[in-house]
């Protein structure tokens, strides 16, 4: 394979040659092998081909039959025509944003997408063509809205609670259908709509209603030629539900939730009570008991031992704790975030039982990193403690 940048003047040049010094009647492809007939400067012409492609056979009358899949530059990619790259998709889909793709046509031009390329008119075909496949893959992987395809009959089934089974077929469009319609973005405008599960049944019903006049066969590119009629009626019916019909529903539940999230505070809030009553007397019994053995300094390291272990467990019960919390913390989120993308239109209602329990729970994770604070600076005195009151010369004899 030849690198890009190098590959890249290889291409302009065989570019240029196939734009300007073709014969009338050139050139022909049978769906593999492309056909040039060169004007002039054959040999030149030759050498430029073989510059791009592996493939490259001489003919007679002037002719170069060229494999276009034979190409020899990194990341690029030859089709002929925007039926040939539409039916060869599969190809690139993987690589697409790498991807240079270049599309030539019989009447002697091209359509050129470099990598990283973003949607503009003069690559508008290949990101259309691009956005269909892409749509019609996820819906086709999407069993809420499709719950039966088939691949040799190219159809997928819609089922409806009003107008029951429903057919769509997709076949591919003729290269009019791309130039006539803007599906920049659309993909991912499909995806952020389909988060919501109950959009997907309101879109349905309106693609039902939308398309059942159009042959089965012709269904799917219909959608695509009309996806933003039928995508914001959907969302207006969507959004009329939430707001009639599913607020009482959500803030009933939310609010058993939210009576679950302020029982699970008040728990780990009374282990850190606990928490926060022991450590105090544990330290002042382990002090005034070491206080009272302070010439003894057997006792001494003994009770030193005790309360490192005490600390030890202290430190387990306590991160225990601040597991759940972060747990607790993690779902908080999570039901916020779901409320926020499924029911967009009434999350204000939320918004500030949300606030209050975020709070509750950013003290407490204060609460317990000051604890895990307290618990070291009480082992560091107590050990202070102890060696002051340890002879040196004890322990020295201890290390020996």
């Amino acid at each position: 394979m030849i690198n890009t940048k190098t590959g890249n003047k290889n291409i302009d040049t065989f570019l240029e040659c196939y734009n300007k010094n073709l014969k009338s009647g050139s050139p022909r492809y049978d769906g593999s092998r492309l056909i040039l007939n060169i004007k002039s400067d054959f040999q030149e012409a030759i050498s430029n081909i073989e510059n791009v492609f592996y493939e490259v056979n001489t003919l007679v009358a002037g002719s170069i039959e060229i494999k276009l899949s034979s190409c020899k530059i990194t990341n690029v990619s030859f089709f002929f025509g925007t039926n040939d790259f539409s039916q060869k998709y599969d190809r690139i889909k993987k690589n697409f944003i790498l991807q240079n793709i270049i599309i030539l046509n019989s009447s002697g031009h091209h359509i050129l997408k470099k990598e990283y390329d973003t949607y503009d008119e003069g690559n508008a075909v290949i990101y259309n063509i691009h956005e269909y496949h892409q749509i019609l893959d996820y819906f086709l992987r999407t069993p809420e809205f499709t719950p039966y395809k088939s691949d040799t009959d190219n159809q997928f089934t819609l089922i409806s609670k009003t107008h029951g089974v429903f057919n769509v077929g997709y076949n591919l469009p003729d290269v009019t259908f791309f130039q006539n319609v803007n599906l920049n973005g659309l993909f991912s405008r499909f995806q952020e709509q389909f988060e919501k599960k109950e959009f997907i049944q309101f879109f349905k019903e309106i693609v039902i209603a939308g398309v059942h006049n159009t042959p089965e066969e012709k269904r799917y590119n219909e959608i695509i030629r009309e996806h933003n009629s039928l995508l914001n009626l959907a969302k207006r019916d969507y959004e009329t539900y939430v707001s009639n019909f599913a607020f009482d529903k959500i803030k009933s539940e939310f609010k058993e939730e939210r009576g679950k999230y302020f029982e699970t505070i008040d728990r780990n809030i009374d282990s850190i009570g606990k928490q926060v009553i022991s450590f105090p007397l544990t330290f002042g019994a382990t002090v005034f008991a070491s206080y009272k053995v302070k010439d003894q300094p057997e006792f001494l390291i003994l009770i030193l031992a005790a309360y490192l272990l005490y600390t030890i467990i202290a430190f387990l019960i306590l991160r225990m704790t601040a597991y759940n919390v972060k747990c607790l913390c993690k779902d908080v989120n999570d039901e916020e975030l779901t409320i926020q993308k499924s029911y967009g239109v009434i999350y204000e209602g939320f918004k500030s039982d949300f606030k209050k329990i975020k709070h509750k729970i950013l003290n407490l994770r204060f609460i317990i990193g000051v604890l895990y604070f307290v618990l070291i600076m009480l082992l560091l005195l107590f050990t202070i403690f102890t060696f002051y009151y340890i002879d040196i010369d004890y322990l020295s004899y201890l290390i020996e």
